[in-house]
């Protein structure tokens, strides 16, 4: 997401940037991306070229990598059409936050962002679902607990969060799913019909009578849920890819997105090499 919604996936968020010339890194709402995640990247970078030499393109390995962190959490696998190319400039700071839907966005804020993407109020659901692993910062939620709390908010599990986040300005973390926080499932949307949504971007998916409906066919629908999740991620998979002589093959992936649950995969050679079977996009 954080890669193809900027200006298509082309790898862009992972390359590094200036002083002078901020990357997309260094916006705001990337600056919580893992940068551990950067050494996992690469990893897979240096050794799918042993591989197959300079073929294999970074973004391309980052769709495989959401794809298989997804998998090895107990969510669908899916085939990721392959054959993106690297880009060779990323967009400034400024266009990277117009693109990217921040958590304390509501629902119509996210239905108009991604329509212009050509994706509908199911897909956008779906792609939301992808909270039910991982963590969120207080600061991206604080403002439903001060200086008054969100009434869409349940009292305990605000009170919960305060525990977590004792002031406005706290930096520390907390899991985005509390039912099932490291299994890829359909608890997220559970939490979202308990009125516990972490963002104002998830909770108002329920509150919205527009999304109420599908969030709730997702929560009580686990199959359903994956197989409209697969559909929004192969989609946006293919955002604005280039291909053919556009752009290139990055010898070195700087950054990388988020999950590290790929090392024992590839240590292994059951995921990743694996599943590189290449069809043009």
């Amino acid at each position: 997401f954080y890669d193809c919604f900027v200006q298509g996936c082309d790898g862009s968020v992972l390359l590094d940037g200036s002083a002078g010339k901020p990357s997309e890194q260094q916006a705001i709402p990337n600056l919580t991306l893992r940068l551990e995640s950067s050494k996992i990247i690469n990893d897979l970078r240096s050794r799918v070229q042993k591989e197959c030499g300079t073929v294999v393109s970074c973004s391309d390995i980052t769709a495989l990598a959401a794809r298989d962190a997804v998998y090895l959490t107990g969510g669908p696998e899916y085939d990721v059409p392959l054959g993106r190319r690297d880009g060779l400039n990323f967009a400034t700071a400024n266009a990277t936050i117009a693109n990217l839907i921040p958590p304390f966005a509501n629902a119509s804020t996210i239905l108009t962002s991604l329509a212009t993407k050509n994706f509908d109020a199911t897909d956008a659901v779906a792609l939301s679902g992808a909270h039910t692993i991982g963590r969120g910062h207080c600061t991206s939620f604080t403002a439903r607990l001060y200086p008054n709390q969100d009434t869409t908010m349940d009292k305990t599990f605000a009170n919960n969060l305060k525990g977590v986040c004792p002031t406005k300005d706290s930096n520390n973390t907390t899991i985005m799913n509390i039912r099932s926080p490291n299994k890829f499932d359909n608890k997220y949307y559970v939490d979202l019909m308990n009125r516990q949504g972490l963002f104002t971007s998830d909770q108002d998916l329920y509150t919205d009578g527009r999304t109420r409906g599908i969030v709730t066919s997702f929560a009580v629908n686990q199959s359903l849920f994956f197989e409209k999740f697969v559909d929004a991620m192969i989609k946006m998979g293919q955002l604005n890819v280039l291909t053919g002589t556009r752009g290139e093959f990055e010898q070195i992936a700087r950054l990388g997105i988020r999950n590290s649950f790929l090392s024992t995969g590839v240590e292994m050679g059951e995921i990743g090499l694996a599943h590189l079977k290449y069809e043009e996009l």
